[in-house]
């Protein structure tokens, strides 16, 4: 590859950056524009609310909040910017240079073995990654409460850390099982978004929010971008002698362990009483399978787990199909990855703002599943490059969409006192799909069309259900204007 094509993948990122900034700016002052012409919201009714244990005690008066904010500082929240950051992009980093790994002989893990197994292993490593941070992340909430957050990020790391010296361990000796104990351990301490982000929210004035969550979802967004750019070129000896395999996993390590020293040193935590009683141990299979008894989120649940194991059985696995039947190299598995960060960018920074303020959610959301199956379905069908790229990004963007419009739709669908429990769901849902996709299409065959067209399938049953989840929610809500004409006593009541 040319230096104008090295250059044109650092100027996307850039643009990309640039483009996330200012929409974080635009949706600031949407929401700010909002509160003035419509006095009577609170004005943290749009900010994420996070548990109350634990938590900063509120003041009420603004002098003291930004006395807070001024004690910890820029500098003391850019680590925690940076473990969001890290979080991300060690989902996207792994797939272009996991590739070489499982499957090359010369420079891979495997000497020999058959293609069934290699993609067996391929399915292992991606899989137990986020079968592990299913279960882990849980544990780190209430880690989190019980202990304080900066204790727990700091687990985190240390976690983190771990586990890619495992995995760069593993590579050294070509130990196949090391490598997977590695990738659970990386896992188990990579739910560290939560945590994170409440650390950042507690010690944030309520003015401010709005623009401190847009920097959190320009750090996910990021991520996603950045870590397909790690992973493929740092591991391109071509491009410089001593790149192998293991660089983009030391290179994340340092800067692990370099992130988790600006920790220590510069973030404050105010004391605060800790949770009387013991600390809870969730069970996250059992959160998981209550929350599809609340009637009105539950074909909403089986929609989005549907369409994450549809985008997560795609994400997984396009960069291994396109390599054993089109002929991809390294480098182009990188570039297509990173487009497909470009997309989920655009999607959570700009176009799905846009998208729930002129169409209703429901549609919103049955179109973008719509376009996400063909979406799915021409990747596997296309013989040309430039159409391939076209179809990741837009794939990548209703994907962004359809996720967006789901997780709303569900939050709409319940009380106040149940919105963490949905926002826990739709994380769950994402972990687990994500592991299961990986693990099943890799036992059954990786490297063939299987798991492209079963993602088609996936995202377009989604589809159906999310059509019928948006007839039955607007039937309801029918009945209930109905059942208040009829009733003026309680709609004067409500």
């Amino acid at each position: 590859m040319d230096s104008g094509s090295y250059l044109f993948e650092f100027f996307g990122v850039a643009c990309t950056m640039a483009v996330a900034v200012g929409q974080v700016r635009s949706l600031e002052r949407r929401l700010i524009g909002r509160r003035r012409h419509n006095p009577s919201t609170p004005r943290d009714s749009r900010c994420v609310r996070m548990p109350a244990r634990g938590r900063l005690p509120p003041t009420g008066l603004p002098g003291v909040e930004k006395a807070i904010m001024r004690k910890n500082g820029l500098a003391s929240l850019i680590p925690l910017y940076f473990i969001i950051l890290i979080d991300n992009l060690s989902v996207s980093l792994i797939i272009p240079v996991l590739i070489p790994i499982s499957y090359d002989a010369h420079i891979g893990i495997m000497r020999s073995a058959e293609t069934s197994t290699r993609d067996l292993f391929y399915g292992l490593a991606i899989g137990s990654y986020s079968l592990a941070m299913f279960l882990g992340a849980p544990l780190l909430g209430s880690l989190s409460d019980h202990f304080r957050r900066k204790k727990t990020l700091t687990l985190c790391l240390l976690g983190l850390a771990l586990g890619y010296a495992l995995t760069i361990t593993a590579l050294v000796r070509r130990d196949v099982t090391l490598f997977v104990v590695g990738r659970v351990v990386g896992g188990l301490f990579s739910g560290s978004l939560p945590v994170a982000q409440a650390a950042i929210l507690d010690v944030t004035p309520k003015e401010r929010r709005v623009n401190v969550i847009g920097l959190i979802m320009f750090c996910v967004s990021t991520g996603y971008v950045v870590g397909p750019l790690i992973g493929g070129y740092l591991s391109d000896s071509s491009l410089v002698s001593w790149f192998s395999l293991r660089t983009p996993f030391v290179f994340v390590a340092g800067v692990t362990v370099l992130n988790l020293l600006i920790l220590l040193l510069t973030y404050r935590e105010e004391p605060a009483p800790r949770p009387a009683g013991r600390m809870a141990f969730p069970n996250p299979v059992k959160h998981l399978m209550e929350s599809f008894t609340f009637p009105g989120v539950r074909v909403l649940c089986g929609a989005l787990l549907l369409m994450s194991l549809g985008w997560t059985a795609f994400f997984q696995f396009i960069g291994l199909y396109l390599t054993a039947n089109q002929g991809f190299d390294q480098r182009a598995v990188t570039n297509l990855i990173s487009v497909v960060g470009v997309g989920l960018a655009a999607a959570f920074l700009s176009l799905v703002p846009l998208s729930m303020k002129y169409l209703k959610p429901r549609i919103a959301v049955a179109g973008a599943l719509a376009v996400m199956t063909v979406c799915i379905a021409g990747t596997a069908l296309t013989g040309s490059k430039a159409v391939l790229y076209v179809l990741c990004l837009v794939g990548a963007a209703t994907y962004g969409i359809s996720y967006s419009g789901l997780v709303g739709m569900m939050s709409g669908a319940v009380d106040d006192s149940h919105q963490g429990s949905v926002m826990g769901t739709a994380g769950a849902i994402a972990a687990i799909s994500a592991g299961a996709s990986g693990v099943v299409f890799g036992a059954v065959s990786g490297s063939n069309s299987v798991p492209v067209f079963s993602a088609a399938a996936f995202a377009f049953l989604a589809f159906v259900l999310s059509a019928v989840a948006g007839r039955s929610a607007g039937g309801s809500a029918k009945e209930a204007q109905e059942e208040n004409a009829d009733d003026p006593d309680r709609t004067s009541a409500l």
